[in-house]
């Protein structure tokens, strides 16, 4: 048994190396380690600290020596990074994903992540109906029916209620959060490509990525959405330096659509729980999808969007790398954007947290109907019993 086992881990390492993914695996992600000082000095901390840490500078106005400064540094990057490293490891199992060290495995449809693997959903129907009968048993004798009106329902039942109401409201929320997050990610990205291509003088690459930049900034911003908002500077600087790309962006902006796939009619989804029940309101906030894949796709069709010739000389070129570059436009926005993300993190965190108690509080909750209803149905029977000897003696 001991020899199997032991095949058994060898062929997975083997499989690993050699790029098989798992059953029911989609696509994997590391977590990759951020950048000390590109991702986290000047943007966790302060970059003071950093600089007396790694340069020698600035120690007088921290009151730090060097040495303290770089201790202190290295300390609160560690701590970070613990974070980073939990939220990422959230995010994967929020995403229908597990961990495996540092890596996440996402589950392809008709897969739900375990915790060492994608178990298939037709695997876990059996427990699943099994533990619905259970529930309807006992479920139509009690207030938790959407026939019976909110407020004459039981005590436990409105309680049960408010906190999936509650529960769906955070669930929503989190969808957005990570879609807006993921949305962020692809613009840091298209951004970084941009800066590449005025420092390199690529005139074709450079308006690739200007255009991209500009359709999901504008897109986001009609849509109400707040992921890409950080960039609208980098459109409005750009503008004003060359004026063959002010007016193409007029057009083109002109042309993209007040909404778009971005935009979720909340009234249909809060507070459906009252009107339609709880389970159709889950289903209806799971079908807003994959957040990740709906950022990834919303930014990709970005690609797919018809744009404007505009065809700038390298004197251009050189006024955007002025523009931009130099006085640190592309560095301020781009500080701005992971810094909005680490907001919209900390609140995804706090969230799940938040959901996770209601589910607990929603389990109670209906627990006590349970009772309640157990209790109700021995004392029925119980009246029915004590009556029926008066019935036979008539």
């Amino acid at each position: 048994m001991r020899r199997l086992i032991l095949v058994s881990a060898v062929l997975i390492l083997f499989l690993a190396g050699c790029g098989i993914k798992p059953e029911g695996v989609s696509r994997t992600e590391d977590f990759e380690k951020p950048d000390i000082k590109d991702e986290f000095c000047g943007i966790q901390i302060s970059f003071q600290y950093c600089k007396c840490a790694f340069h020698g500078q600035y120690c007088d106005e921290i009151g730090m020596s060097k040495k303290e400064a770089d201790k202190y540094v290295q300390e609160e990057y560690d701590k970070w990074l613990k974070t980073a490293s939990a939220d990422f490891a959230s995010r994967c199992q929020g995403a229908n994903g597990y961990m495996d060290d540092y890596t996440c495995n996402y589950c392809d449809s008709g897969y739900t992540a375990d915790k060492e693997g994608c178990l298939a959903d037709s695997d876990a129907d059996t427990d699943a109906d099994e533990e619905d009968e259970v529930d309807a048993d006992w479920k139509k004798y009690s207030d938790i029916d959407n026939a019976i009106e909110p407020t004459d329902r039981s005590y436990e039942a409105q309680q049960a209620l408010a906190a999936y109401n509650s529960m769906i409201a955070k669930l929503v929320e989190t969808f957005e959060l990570s879609r807006d997050i993921e949305i962020e990610n692809e613009m840091q990205a298209g951004l970084n490509e941009y800066r590449q291509a005025i420092v390199q003088n690529q005139k074709t690459n450079l308006l690739k990525a200007f255009w991209r930049l500009s359709w999901v900034t504008t897109s986001t911003i009609k849509s109400g959405v707040q992921a890409g908002s950080a960039y609208s500077k980098i459109m409005t600087s750009a503008g004003s330096a060359v004026q063959s790309i002010a007016s193409g962006l007029k057009s083109f902006q002109a042309l993209i659509p007040a909404n778009s796939d971005l935009a979720i009619d909340k009234s249909t989804l809060t507070g459906q729980a009252t009107s339609v029940g709880a389970k159709t309101a889950l289903t209806a906030v799971e079908s807003l999808g994959d957040p990740y894949k709906v950022a990834t796709k919303f930014v990709q069709s970005a690609a797919e969007a018809s744009v404007p010739s505009a065809d700038i000389s390298e004197a251009e070129i050189n006024i955007l790398k002025q523009q931009q570059i130099n006085k640190g436009v592309v560095d301020q926005v781009l500080a701005n954007s992971k810094a909005a993300n680490a907001e919209r993190q900390a609140k995804l965190t706090a969230l799940e947290a938040e959901i996770k108690t209601l589910e607990t509080q929603i389990t109670e909750w209906e627990n006590k109907e349970k009772e309640r209803v157990a209790s109700a149905l021995v004392e029925s029977c119980k009246k029915l019993t004590e009556q029926q000897p008066a019935a036979e003696q008539e």
